[in-house]
């Protein structure tokens, strides 16, 4: 079969410059010029999401990232709709405002059903997305097909996903929305030399037309590279399997009355506004994880620089009120939750403080000697007697080690690869310091719990 892109470039060719004009113009009314945020009349905050990560883009995650942008969709990490039904996924409790996607996988179109009927009566999300792209083994090597789910859900051309898809829709309110994030194709050679049909521009094609034609959907959340199956583990294939934008580009010109997210090898913002302004603005939106899970401080960003919204000159936030905001949902979220003893709920706040771990990226505390404080506050504090609120205990820690600089810094022009990040080790450090970085202010390894100690008590 001849590729459809391959024609679509041919046919593009030999048209006159009349037809071209008139295409343009049609794609710019749909798309109002550009990028796919609210002036163009996708207003739910696509145009920038937040990739869910698994034990990453948790209830506390999703918490600090509200705190930091207003207008980004935010999404869950994936949970099975056996867990969402029972209401034993934790990871779908609502704590935050704005736009927000819960995901869900599995395979099984009845189960996704009530599920979705759940995230979207007793929760509150107005978007629900099925996972069509995740490679793991765990989730696509399953012994019984019936099973699999993820990328394997892509193997049969769409038709479980698209019956997935419609029975999900069924189960939404009006104005509420199913959407289906996959990859570019599916394939088993781990070499990348073979060709294989289900991995190729006309399958996601088919894939993408079969699940619109049988659900309806019309926002699709596209990884720009195939997935494959046996041979690689997640990490492998975001790295292995190369990116094709371009693909995803020409999805947006096969079904102009769909939306396209491009997910996959987004690493700034400004990267994202250049993609969304790309081909006259044809995406919907960009979906960007890691680098927002590595450098939470990114996140202040997005608004200003995606949705030219500067919050009118008001102060930016900075990393002390994220802290403040963030110990103040702590507190409400432990007193929401069941009784429970001392080392349960310092289960809960590891949870917690590793939610923001990437506050101190590129600074010049650094992750490393951000955690070491946390461990000794969590061996220093949270036994059986200690009544101090979480919310005291996290700013107290995190004050003692973080510069005043730093910590009281307006969040704003951040550089994704840090300010300040050290290129040596601590130990090295330790041995070869000047008179000016060896510090009694906290900030350095020997100093972390004497600090933190004498903050606290």
């Amino acid at each position: 079969r001849a590729d459809r892109g391959a024609m679509r470039a041919s046919s593009s060719a030999s048209s006159s410059a009349a037809a071209d004009a008139a295409a343009d113009a049609a794609s710019r009314a749909r798309r109002g010029g550009g990028g796919g945020d609210a002036t163009h009349g996708w207003d739910d905050g696509s145009r920038l999401a937040v990739a869910p990560g698994l034990d990453v883009t948790t209830v506390g995650f999703r918490a600090m990232a509200r705190s930091l942008t207003s207008h980004a969709r935010l999404w869950t990490e994936m949970a099975h709709h056996d867990a969402v039904e029972r209401y034993k996924s934790n990871t779908m409790m609502r704590f935050e405002g704005g736009r927000v996607t819960a995901q869900l996988g599995g395979s099984d179109p009845s189960g996704l059903a009530r599920a979705t009927a759940v995230l979207v009566d007793d929760y509150g999300y107005d978007e629900v997305n099925l996972n069509c792209g995740c490679p793991s083994d765990r989730v696509c090597g399953k012994a019984d097909d019936d099973k699999t789910f993820g990328a394997a859900l892509m193997l049969d051309g769409g038709a479980r996903a698209a019956e997935c898809a419609r029975r999900m829709a069924e189960a939404c309110d009006v104005g509420k929305q199913v959407t289906v994030k996959h990859r570019l194709g599916v394939r088993f050679d781990k070499t990348m030399t073979k060709s294989e049909d289900t991995d190729s521009y006309d399958y996601v094609v088919d894939f993408v037309e079969s699940v619109r034609e049988a659900a309806g959907v019309e926002h699709f959340i596209v990884h720009a590279r195939s997935a494959v199956l046996g041979g690689l583990n997640p990490c492998a294939n975001r790295r292995v399997p190369p990116l094709r934008y371009d693909e995803v580009y020409a999805l947006c010109d096969e079904f102009p009355k769909c939306g396209f997210t491009l997910n996959g090898g987004v690493t700034s913002l400004e990267q994202a506004r250049e993609l969304l302004d790309r081909n006259d603005g044809a995406l919907r939106g960009v979906m960007m994880g890691r680098a927002f899970y590595k450098h939470s401080c990114l996140l202040a960003d997005i608004d200003r620089i995606i949705f030219d919204d500067d919050g009118g000159g008001a102060p930016r936030p900075t990393r002390a009120d994220v802290v403040k905001k963030f110990g103040e949902f702590c507190d409400g979220a432990l007193a929401a939750m069941p009784p429970m003893d001392h080392k349960e709920r310092k289960k809960h706040c590891r949870r917690y403080f590793k939610v923001i771990d990437g506050l101190t990226f590129g600074t010049r505390t650094g992750g490393k000697i951000f955690r070491r404080a946390g461990d000794e506050m969590f061996d220093t504090f949270f036994g059986p007697d200690d009544d101090e609120p979480f919310s005291k205990r996290l700013w107290d820690c995190t004050q003692a080690v973080v510069d005043a600089e730093t910590w009281n810094e307006e969040l704003k022009n951040i550089n994704p690869d840090g300010e300040n990040t050290y290129k040596t080790s601590a130990k090295r450090r330790g041995s070869h310091r000047d008179s000016d970085s060896d510090s009694d202010d906290g900030n350095g390894v020997d100093g972390i719990t004497d600090a933190v100690r004498n903050t606290t008590l």
